[in-house]
């Protein structure tokens, strides 16, 4: 790994805003303008951080950010330090530039335990910090490109150029603005025309530095009359008060079929910002299956635009908060042209502390007549120190549209109790029972059975403890 700059900076009440630091580092890094001689990815890197600077972190009156203090946890681990993921350590503060050594793979970094989607028969891919690490699990199809986004400049830089951050709304957030400036490098899959993967494209994000701050990206592009799997697994790691702020944009051509599945695990300590951009052309379908089952604060914000005719979505969510966790999942589909469906079902567990946060709203456009948009929110809260917050939203400016939304809060049904329990269950599995039966609802719709199975036995041991 590269060797870093460190940024030792000692808080000082008020003396510099998290803003501030982000700047001056990103300015450490790029250097001065050099008025147009720069490549493209560097121009795009430098309008991100500008964006990023004219609106700031999201305060306490920013509505999309109303139940979810992401700034002020950001702002309490910078206090401590944390390390880019070039080595670099990042605090509040004053800049002092000190070098660092190159830090060794087997003592820096923090991987986790091999899981069984391991062994799932697939295209494998290990990243560390975002980052792809090592070959690849086996030879790819002829035509199918899965590499960094440094060596895509050499061999494909037309694909970065057409591709890279034409789907990222960088004014709708800022932590999408903060890891589209910083982000060094990132992952590219890329899918040409006529091209069916057969395999799952599976990513393991399976390596962290020890209090680390992460801004990676993944770029997916999937063209006309394509299929394409990818899974994406974030597993158990201690690494400390970690922070990853990542973007993946993600285009499906005219017919594509692209599926995608994300399961997150990581400590208690994480923060994990997760912005998610699709594009979709005519007749092409897009699915989604985000699982959350870990995490200290976790953010999905979750961005797709339908933006011809015909675009079939599908949004899938399921997230277990216990202990004090956080998760909040905020979607928007934004219904740009006529004849499109789109489907929304999230469902959470919240225990102990935690909070749950549902944020979801669908846009039709004027133009969008004959628009069927259905969404869906249910949470169950186990404890009465446990809190959930659902705002399903409707915004439609068409008139010829099919479109409804319902979010549920409740406890486990005791009528359900009841009935199992006279039939000699006892009550503690009786519980775990139908905690099981609203999680599997999610789970499935997967179509791959060893990530089924993989959640499963996760879901059971976290509902056994959680009970």
């Amino acid at each position: 790994m590269p060797s870093g700059v460190e940024m030792s900076m000692e808080l000082k009440e008020q003396s510099r805003s998290g803003e501030d630091v982000f700047i001056e580092r990103f300015e450490d890094l790029i250097g001065p303008n050099t008025n147009g001689s720069e490549s493209e990815w560097t121009l795009n890197r430098r309008n991100a951080i500008q964006v990023f600077a004219q609106n700031g972190f999201p305060n306490k009156k920013s509505e999309s950010y109303k139940y979810t203090p992401v700034t002020k946890w950001l702002q309490s681990q910078l206090k401590n330090g944390m390390h880019t993921a070039a080595g670099s350590s990042v605090q509040s503060g004053n800049l002092k530039n000190e070098a660092l050594p190159t830090p060794l793979l087997d003592e820096s970094e923090v991987r986790g335990e091999p899981s069984s989607l391991e062994n799932m028969k697939g295209l494998h891919v290990h990243a560390t910090n975002g980052l792809i690490r090592g070959s690849l699990s086996e030879a790819l199809p002829t035509g199918l490109i899965i590499c960094s986004f440094k060596q895509a400049l050499v061999d494909h830089p037309k694909l970065l150029s057409e591709y890279l951050t034409k789907a990222v709304v960088l004014e709708r957030d800022p932590f999408a603005a903060l890891a589209s400036a910083f982000a060094e490098d990132g992952i590219l899959i890329f899918v040409p025309a006529g091209l069916e993967v057969e395999k799952a494209i599976v990513i393991h994000h399976d390596a962290l530095f020890s209090n680390s701050l992460i801004q990676a990206r993944l770029l997916v592009v999937a063209e006309e009359g394509t299929k394409v799997n990818v899974i994406e697994h974030f597993p158990f790691l201690d690494a400390g008060s970690s922070f990853e702020n990542r973007v993946a944009e993600v285009f499906a051509g005219k017919g594509a079929r692209v599926d995608h599945v994300l399961v997150m695990e990581r400590n208690d300590q994480t923060l994990f910002v997760n912005s998610l951009f699709v594009h979709q052309d005519a007749n092409s379908f897009f699915r989604t299956n985000t699982v959350t089952l870990g995490g200290g604060l976790v953010r999905h914000n979750l961005n797709f635009l339908p933006d011809a005719e015909e675009c079939e979505t599908h949004l899938h969510g399921l997230y277990v908060a216990k202990g004090t966790a956080h998760v909040d999942n905020h979607t928007l589909v934004d219904h740009a042209k006529p004849n499109c469906f789109s489907n929304e079902i999230f469902k959470g567990i919240v225990t102990n502390q935690a909070v749950g946060v549902f944020n979801g709203k669908v846009l039709v456009r004027q133009d969008a007549q004959k628009t069927n948009a259905y969404q869906s929110s249910k949470c169950i809260v186990l404890d009465r120190g446990a809190r959930t917050y659902a705002k399903p939203e409707l915004e439609i400016y068409a008139d010829d549209v099919k479109c409804s939304h319902g979010a549920t809060t409740g406890e486990l049904d005791e009528d359900a109790l009841f009935y199992l329990r006279a039939r000699g269950i006892h009550p503690d599995a009786a519980k775990l029972m139908l905690l099981e039966a609203f999680a599997k609802d999610i789970i499935g719709l997967i179509d791959f059975d060893e990530v089924r199975n993989y959640l499963y036995q996760r879901l059971h041991g976290l509902l056994t403890v959680t009970k």
